[in-house]
């Protein structure tokens, strides 16, 4: 008689699904069906999961796919018993910490947080086609003058992820996508465009699942891009401050981060980090100055006391593949400007490896930001200072515009500099309104133009010669700006500078700055940021003021105030 099967046997032998898990199913593995884990899960480290394991109350909806409601508003029941009530009844109270089950039934099915949203984002951006067209076109408009991601490592990650998922590559080019869509005439965009709902929850849940990468920061500063641009000043102003805390959390405040030894040694992956720190302090600076109303204060103004974390040209030094750029009148790699410089000339950035990438952006970033600061401390800038500021400004400017950057032209680095040239002279221009008056200090603290300030006409010629060069390169050229805003070759920050031209049009045109043909000027700023608009939504609020401002000035004698 054969010994009875021992009872360890007996709970192995029945210790068996009746079904294969989620996971051997969806990659068609044969499972053993092992419980409470079968062996490939038990291998893999990952949870298995059975679709009775998912816990759906009676009378709820089934498990549903994520795509079917990404950007949709969940409505609310329509009766619910009022929180008050529900607190004075302490058995109720754990049923306001539950959502429907079901909401997340189909995240919760998945092998992992990888294939989930790689498996999201190909379905929304139409498989391998769809991504191609997504990476062809970014690098060809947004990258222009938005230069922050290396193709060559993009397409290559973009390749692995048909066999090897990846949760943050999948979400950056959803933000990618983001980044060039277009708005269709009399859609919605802003809160309520599905695509830009969709990108945000996706970007949040790899957050919450997956530690803070560098890819992670990329796509963030993606979003915020699209929110800036989109005049969404909240959530730009949330999502920059996100990217500074990813900075902060990086160690790329701590000096010895920059080390020279860790320079000679990871130049590459050294330089990315500095282009996303001064993409970073660039969305800042633009989010605090494009929406003044806002009151935003900057993330990263008076951060370094010690030391500046270096240009991005920098580390060319130890790249064998990389060209030399000369960068006339900027900020050295200690973060000194420097008032003079050698004429450069500029290539293309649009290039495939880190060696090769440039971005003049980030020494733009780096003036306005040093302008805005000067502008907010308690004391005015001193004409001197200011003076030698905007002479470096300007030698920047005028590399940028006699270098070779292909169609893009650079226009994020031209027009932050004129931004920037525009916003460290105003005082000066300013200071032409009351010519002669005596320093003094006003009722409220602020002290007016000396004489000797009141005659430097360098402000008011500074300021006229940078509105001559935007009307220009806008109003003058409507066929080729047409062209460059359907393709996307224009910046965002190009609306704010026509918005400001504008308003220093209206204020001192006739006046300080003698200029006849202001109204006209107004009226073609006013008739291309309406172009504007087509591509970036925050230039249709620009054109509205700049109707209203017009209109009063036209409608009074008296001079409007000039910006703050």
């Amino acid at each position: 008689m054969s010994a009875a099967p021992s009872p360890s046997a007996q709970q192995q032998a029945a210790a068996k699904s009746s079904r294969v898990c989620l996971n051997c199913r969806r990659k068609k593995k044969r499972c053993d069906k092992a419980l409470p884990s079968c062996g490939r899960c038990t291998y893999s480290l990952q949870a298995c999961q059975h679709e009775d394991d998912i816990a759906i109350p009676p009378g709820a909806p089934g498990p549903i796919r994520f795509e079917s409601f990404m950007g949709q508003v969940v409505a609310p029941p329509r009766t619910f018993t009022p929180v008050l009530e529900q607190l004075a009844n302490p058995q109720s109270l754990p049923r306001l910490n539950l959502l429907n089950p079901s909401l997340f039934a189909s995240m919760d099915s998945t092998e992992d947080v990888h294939s989930f949203v790689c498996r999201c984002v190909t379905d929304i951006l139409a498989h391998r086609q769809g991504i191609a067209r997504v990476v062809a076109s970014y690098f060809s408009t947004v990258n222009t003058w938005f230069t922050i991601i290396e193709r060559a490592a993009l397409e290559a990650s973009v390749e692995e992820i048909w066999t090897t998922p990846s949760a943050e590559i999948a979400v950056l080019l959803m933000c990618m996508r983001l980044a060039i869509r277009i708005p269709t005439p009399g859609s919605v965009v802003g809160m309520g465009d599905s695509f830009y709902l969709s990108a945000k929850t996706l970007l949040s849940l790899v957050q919450t699942k997956l530690p803070l990468s560098v890819t992670l920061l990329q796509a963030e500063l993606l979003v915020a891009m699209y929110e800036f641009s989109h005049a969404m000043p909240q959530q730009a102003y949330m999502t920059a401050g996100r990217c500074f805390q990813m900075t902060k959390a990086f160690g790329w405040h701590y000096e010895p981060f920059w080390s020279d030894e860790r320079q000679s040694r990871v130049p590459r992956e050294l330089k990315l980090c500095s282009i996303l720190w001064w993409a970073v302090v660039y969305m800042d600076c633009l989010i605090h100055v494009s929406y003044q109303d806002q009151k935003y204060p900057m993330h990263t103004a008076n951060i370094h006391s010690s030391f500046s974390i270096p240009f991005p040209e920098s580390f060319d030094q130890y790249l064998p593949n990389s060209l030399s750029f000369g960068f006339g009148g900027q900020g050295s790699a200690s973060g000194s400007a420097s008032a003079s410089g050698s004429r450069a000339v500029f290539l293309d950035s649009n290039t495939d490896q880190i060696d090769g990438m440039v971005w003049p952006e980030a020494t733009s970033a780096f003036y306005l930001s040093s302008v805005l600061q000067q502008l907010t401390s308690p004391s005015p800038p001193i004409p001197n200072d200011r003076n030698m500021l905007s002479g470096a400004i300007t030698a920047h400017t005028i590399n940028l515009l006699s270098g070779n950057w292909g169609r893009g032209g650079r226009t994020a680095a031209v027009g932050t500099n004129f931004i920037a040239l525009m916003k460290i002279n105003q005082p000066g221009l300013l200071s032409g309104v009351i010519s002669g008056s005596a320093s003094t200090s006003s009722s409220s603290g602020r002290t007016t133009p000396s004489a000797a300030e009141s005659n430097d006409k360098r402000p008011v010629e500074t300021i006229r010669s940078v509105i001559s060069s935007i009307y220009n390169s806008s109003a003058l050229n409507a066929e080729q700006t047409d062209l460059q805003l359907r393709n996307g070759y224009m910046a965002p920050c190009g609306a704010f500078a026509i918005y400001y031209a504008s308003l220093l049009l209206i204020s001192h045109g006739p006046g300080v700055l003698q200029d006849p043909e202001w109204l006209q000027k107004v009226e073609g700023f006013k008739t291309t940021l309406e172009k504007f608009a087509t591509r970036w939504k925050i230039a249709e609020r620009y054109a509205d003021s700049i109707g209203i401002a017009l209109g009063t000035r036209l409608g009074s004698s008296g001079i409007l105030p000039s910006m703050s």
